[in-house]
């Protein structure tokens, strides 16, 4: 049971969302800098092997405007599924899937939920963020996700603050565009130590590479 002081934050933010969206009279549908489809092949010393393409029906009922679900693999045959999505308006377009809600939906439990602090190298130096480690079980298999929202020029790591953002953006900037990113892979206890290393230095990467092709903090 979450305790009172996070359910009390969760109704805050529940209201916020509720009351900001319908202050705004006009939100702005913000078109996608470059298409999420022209995600380069080769990322580090990863390599894009294949993809999964959503079904017509699925990509109407998330609303999504672009996404990706590619499979990269590493040398040493470690492969990752990447799904990133991106909506010019989220409430309005469509809208996010947690993998809090719909990994326990497909027959997976939840072990645990971590932050994750990252470092990124790109142009303008190193910067840090931090996104959320999930470890799911389903039987004998268990698998970690590395997954956040990368909206507006922020990298947001807690749905409560994602939410908390978008209304505050709806209000003050007329935008709601924003992006998921999701990683995937097979955990193996004893074995798992430096995958976990390289594929977060993968998502590091990812990060560098989304800001070339979503909005960030302004529009240009």
């Amino acid at each position: 049971m979450p305790s009172p002081y996070r359910l009390l934050i969760i109704l805050t933010l529940f209201l916020m969302t509720f009351v900001g969206i319908n202050m705004v009279d006009k939100v702005n549908e913000v078109p996608i800098k470059k298409s999420l489809t022209s995600f380069p092949e080769q990322i580090g010393e990863w390599r894009r092997v294949s993809q999964r393409d959503l079904s017509e029906d699925v990509i109407s009922v998330l609303g999504v405007n672009d996404y990706i679900n590619y499979n990269y693999q590493l040398a040493d045959d470690v492969v990752v599924n990447v799904y990133v999505s991106y909506f010019t308006a989220v409430g309005v377009t469509g809208g996010y899937h947690s993998p809090r809600n719909c990994l326990p939906g497909g027959g997976w439990q939840i072990a645990s939920v971590t932050s994750l602090p990252l470092d990124v190298m790109d142009q303008e130096g190193g910067r840090n963020f931090v996104i959320q480690s999930m470890m799911v079980q389903n039987g004998a298999e268990s698998q970690r996700t590395l997954y956040w929202y990368q909206n507006r020029g922020r990298i947001i790591a807690s749905e409560y603050w994602e939410k908390f953002y978008l209304v505050w953006d709806a209000i003050f900037k007329q935008r709601r565009d924003g992006s998921f990113v999701r990683i995937m892979y097979p955990w193996h206890a004893g074995d798992s130590d430096g995958v976990d290393k390289k594929v977060e230095e993968f998502a590091a990467y990812l990060i560098a590479i989304l800001e070339e092709h979503i909005p960030g903090e302004n529009i240009d």
